[in-house]
Order: C-alpha cells, then sequence, then structure tokens
C-alpha cells in the first residue's frame, strides 16, 4: 500500500464563479465525502489543509502587475479577469492563491520524501499565464510547483496534462526551459484555446520539450490508449524525470459537456498507471497529481476517486467496480484515420 497525501481546504468551495458557471467548486467537497464513506481518509488518504501561496511564490511565474490587477478586482468584485470566460468576484485573489497553495504543499511534502504521492483536486488550472487570466484560471499553480522544484535543485521535471484543453499557460510559462511537457487535448481548429498543434515544441532550453498531441473530436480509448503506449511512456522514458506532475482534467470522458473527445475510465487509469509506473522507475515515486477541468460533476469526482485508489492500492479497484464505465469508447472511422495520421505525425517529430 502507497499513502497518499491529499491538500483539501473548504475554503476550496470559495472560488466560485457564481451558479450558471461550468466551473463547480464542490467537485472535491464531493471527493472527500466519497473517500469518507468508503474508509479511505486516514487509512489511506492523509489530508492536509494547504495555505495560502504568498506573493513571493505566485511571483514564480506571475507578474507583479497581473497580481495586483487581480488584487484589485478581488476587492472591487466586478468585471472579468479576462475575455469573458472568468469572472471577477470579492475575494478571488484569496479563493485562487488557497488552491496554488494547496499544489505547494503536497509538491513540497513529496519532494521531501514524507510521502511517495500527492494529490491537489483543487488545483490544475493550466490557462493562467504569466501575465493573465484565461478559461476559468487565475494562477497556474503546476507552473508554480513546477519553478518552486527547480529553485529547490529538481532539475528534470515532467508534466503530463490530460486535461481536454491544451495546456497553453504552463507551455508559456515553461517554454523555454529543459521541462518536459506532455499535452493531450482535443483538436478541431475552433476548440477552445485554438492552440497546440504538434509543431509548438519549445523555444530554446526547452525546444523539442513540449511535447503537443492535438486529437480529433471523439477520439476514444482505442486511440488514446496507442498515444499511451506509443508516445507518452517512450517520451518519459526518454527523459528520464526526478519529479512528475499530472494534471488529471476529467473534461476529456466522453460524458463532459464541454469535452469534444470520448474517453472513459479506462483510459484516465491507463494513463495514471504509465505516469505512476515512470515516476517509479525514474523519480523514486516522486508524483504530483492536480485536478483541473471536469464539468458533469459525477464523472469527475469518480474518475478522481479511481485514481486515488490505482495509487494507494491497485488490487481494490474491482471492489468499485460499479464507478468504472461499462465498456470502452471506440473512435469513429473518419476520426480514427485522423488520430493515426496525428500519432504518426508526432512520433516522426520526436523520433520514436
Amino acid at each position: 500500500m502507497e499513502k497518499i497525501v491529499l491538500a483539501y481546504s473548504d475554503k476550496y468551495l470559495s472560488y466560485n464563479f457564481g451558479p450558471w458557471h461550468p466551473f463547480k467548486p464542490y467537485r472535491e467537497q464531493r471527493l472527500m465525502e466519497l473517500l469518507r464513506e468508503h474508509g479511505l481518509l486516514g487509512n489511506y488518504v492523509d489530508p492536509v489543509e494547504p495555505e495560502s501561496a504568498t506573493d513571493e511564490e505566485l511571483m514564480l511565474v506571475h507578474t507583479m502587475d497581473y497580481i495586483k490587477f487581480v488584487k484589485r478586482a478581488s476587492e472591487e468584485g466586478t468585471g472579468y479577469l479576462d475575455y469573458g470566460d472568468t469572472p471577477a468576484f470579492k475575494g478571488i485573489h484569496e479563493a485562487a492563491a488557497i488552491r496554488v497553495g494547496g499544489t505547494l504543499l503536497v509538491t513540497k511534502l513529496v519532494n521531501s520524501g514524507k510521502y511517495l504521492h500527492g494529490f491537489n483536486p483543487g488545483g490544475g488550472f493550466h490557462h493562467a499565464k504569466p501575465s493573465g487570466a484565461a478559461g476559468f484560471c487565475v494562477y497556474n499553480d503546476m507552473a508554480i510547483a513546477v519553478k518552486w522544484l527547480r529553485n529547490n535543485g529538481v532539475r528534470r521535471v515532467a508534466v503530463v496534462d490530460v486535461d481536454v484543453h491544451h495546456a497553453d499557460g504552463t507551455q508559456e510559462a515553461l517554454n523555454n526551459e529543459d521541462i518536459l511537457l506532455i499535452s493531450t487535448h482535443g483538436y478541431d481548429g475552433r476548440f477552445y484555446p485554438g492552440t497546440g498543434w504538434i509543431d509548438e515544441d519549445g523555444v530554446g532550453a526547452g525546444k523539442g520539450l513540449k511535447v503537443n498531441i492535438p486529437l480529433p473530436p471523439h477520439t476514444g480509448d482505442d486511440i488514446y490508449s496507442i498515444v499511451i503506449d506509443e508516445i507518452i511512456s517512450p517520451i518519459l522514458d526518454r527523459y528520464s524525470p526526478e519529479f512528475l506532475i499530472l494534471q488529471f482534467g476529467v473534461d476529456a470522458h466522453t460524458g463532459d459537456e464541454l469535452g469534444i473527445l470520448d474517453l472513459s475510465t479506462a483510459s484516465y487509469l491507463k494513463v495514471l498507471g504509465t505516469v505512476h509506473e515512470a515516476a517509479h522507475r525514474h523519480a523514486n515515486g516522486k508524483l504530483v497529481m492536480t485536478g483541473g477541468g471536469g464539468y458533469d460533476v459525477w464523472n469527475t469526482v469518480k474518475t478522481w476517486f479511481l485514481a486515488i485508489v490505482m495509487l494507494t492500492e491497485p488490487n481494490r479497484l474491482q471492489q468499485y467496480s460499479e464507478y468504472l464505465d461499462p465498456e470502452p469508447t471506440r473512435t469513429p472511422g473518419r476520426y480514427y484515420e485522423e488520430s493515426l495520421y496525428v500519432i504518426d505525425a508526432v512520433k516522426q517529430r520526436l523520433g520514436l
């Protein structure tokens, strides 16, 4: 059994854009209830209460001008932080900073060796850029965690992002650093944020280490399994990271209202298993997972729950078979051929 440390605070609930907004801040609370209901808290999962990230920690990625802008909006509580996706509300700075604090806390605990694995379901805000909010994201907790690790002697950090949307903010923050970022995401030329084609592969020291895998609509488990086996796994082995961060947004699930991919719990557990094995092969098990997208609350919560079971005692997964999607998904013909083209193009670019 491998215990996992999980960051949670009731203050996460204050990251609330209103009842009409697709981002539901109570997902993490529902996860805690499910873990408690099944007796995992304390036995398999150690909950910890995070503190808010400081301005100095936020400035590992974000400009001071941007932080001041968010604080002003946080006091006024009106308008938007971006072009219309991320409304301001009173206290938004504090609501975002506590979630960054959660990712930093589990990162520090795993890096110190107190735990092998950590999870902040309240993290994963991968659209936030150094000088701007985007896509419901105020501060980029994963990029901040990467910068903290680099400042504390960890050179080779790998970030794997399986959210249905491209990890554009994380890419911008880390684009010229020799950090491996793998992003699988839906892509059709129109889908948000419209970036993440295979030619976006980093600059300077980061050249070749930003691996974008843009998947056509309705990509299912059959294609995603190939992506995991033929791209994600070999690239992780080639990079040989000292620490891994997995953004585990569940909006690529076939039941998600904002997604365009058709993955089931089988794909999520397979990619987690691959990243988990790579962590043990290369990084002495050091793996931090964050939440991310996921706009069908139950699909999101059950997938996170299954991930925790898999990380702590995978032999228990069949005890929770009612949470597993019953059938794997298949990619329709036209999209299947497009997906194979993307896979081949990525592999050629990477020399796989």
